[in-house]
């Protein structure tokens, strides 16, 4: 009996080692079926990573040829020319679909565009939609496409300089704080004002309002004092002993026959720039005359400024000139008159010279130039920013007043109006004021 007990307490630890041995089998097994998901799991991790990397370089010159289609440089450059990039060839023209082997890369990538008109069926759009498909195949071989689309439009890039061109309207702030008829070379104050000196060998200096564009001070400063040393306490004790309202502008010259409006070639000549002021036209409300205040209380009732030569100078190839006008006491202050050039031969023959102003309706209200008539219902049509021939009711600075000296036997050119379908975006045209 002992024996056989002894017998039967042997064998149950032989029992016991095989569950231990499938224990083990079975954790064996179930961490190789986490061996397998892991190594699939970096597998997926690599493919995505790589995918991802390949998308972003795909991205990139996707957004790379667009952009370079956005900075052509001309609308269309000369014929049998290469350069500049330009939009009629550029943008329009499909190019060879184009094979790119990218740096640090596994695959290469394949680029194509297409372009369609902004408007179906419209022969000349004025922008053109275009997409950009960039391909791949991935390590997988399976194919990889980004889709990048915009419109670009066709608009000439010279139009970009408009930006740095104030328009002519009263009340427009400009990002410094000043009003536009300013001029550039003032030197702005830190306590609203800003100087100007409107002849370089002048001691005078004039001080803007910089909300306005009016002239409420004039100073005397040593011409040998630059304005940037200027500051608010050079000009506290004369900042507001006047009020004057600016007319500027350039003078250009042309010889060509016919003139050159758009870029005048000839040089500088030597002149002067003066106002012929006119009494307010301003009537009274029974008719029986004219409001009274209409003349002007300050002698002299302006003054001009300009850089012209003592000659004619080959070096030169404009003037510039700058004028105060001290207005009459109506309210609000102005003043009526024109502004002229003197010191030049006038005729109509080829060594005497004619005197044009540009000026065009640029605003489009449908302006004509009325005679010099005292109707206000006539009056108030005129817009003095447009440099008519004769100024009326001005109470405000004005800039761009600029003219254009021509042969005496060639007339003023005309321009076309802007067409901005056709590339034209500036108004040239000119109109004669002298000989009168």
């Amino acid at each position: 009996m002992k024996n056989s007990s002894f017998r039967r307490s042997t064998a149950r630890p032989s029992r016991q080692a095989g569950v231990t041995l499938i224990e083990a089998l079975v954790a064996l097994l179930v961490m190789s079926f986490g061996m397998v998901a892991l190594v699939s799991l970096l597998g997926n991790l690599r493919y995505s990573g790589d995918v991802a990397k390949q998308r972003s370089e795909a991205m990139r010159l996707a957004q790379a040829e667009l952009e370079g289609l956005r900075s052509f440089a001309v609308l269309q450059r000369a014929a049998g020319a290469s350069a500049p990039r330009d939009y009629e060839n550029d943008v329009k023209t499909l190019p060879e679909v184009q094979t790119i082997a990218a740096a640090d890369s596994n695959t290469t990538f394949t680029l194509s565009r297409q372009v369609w008109p902004l408007v179906k069926d419209q022969t000349e759009p004025q922008g053109r939609t275009v997409s950009v498909t960039v391909a791949w195949q991935d390590r997988s071989g399976v194919e990889q496409r980004v889709n990048l689309h915009t419109v670009i439009s066709r608009t000439d890039p010279v139009v970009s300089s408009a930006l740095s061109i104030t328009p002519p309207t009263t009340g427009i702030r400009t990002p410094d704080g000043r009003n536009p008829v300013i001029p550039v070379g003032a030197r702005k104050l830190d306590d609203g004002v800003s100087v100007f000196r409107p002849s370089r060998d002048s001691v005078t200096v004039w001080v803007f309002n910089n909300a306005t564009g009016v002239i409420t001070g004039k100073c005397e400063i040593d011409v040998n004092t630059a304005l940037t040393d200027l500051t608010p306490s050079s000009v506290d004790s004369c900042k507001n002993n006047t009020v004057g309202y600016l007319v500027a502008g350039t003078v250009r010259f042309s010889a060509t026959k016919p003139a050159n409006p758009t870029t005048p070639e000839a040089p500088a000549q030597s002149l002067s720039v003066y106002l012929d002021l006119k009494p307010s036209q301003f009537v009274k409300p029974d008719g029986t005359g004219l409001l009274p205040g209409g003349e002007y209380p300050i002698t002299p009732s302006y003054e001009c400024f300009n850089d012209a030569p003592a000659s004619p100078n080959l070096n030169q190839a404009f003037v510039n000139y700058n004028c105060i006008v001290y207005p009459n006491n109506q309210s609000p202050r102005n003043w009526w008159g024109q502004v002229l050039l003197s010191g030049l031969d006038l005729g109509a023959t080829a060594s005497q010279f004619r005197v044009c102003r540009y000026s065009a309706d640029y605003n489009h209200n449908g302006y004509v130039e009325p005679p010099f008539v005292s109707s206000p219902s006539v009056v108030d049509r005129i817009d003095n920013e447009e440099h008519p021939a004769v100024y009326r009711h001005v109470s405000y600075s004005l800039a761009r007043q600029n003219f254009l000296v021509v042969r005496g036997d060639v007339s003023c050119p005309t321009a076309s109006a802007p067409d901005p379908s056709h590339g034209i975006f500036v108004d040239y045209s000119t109109v004669q004021i002298q000989p009168s």
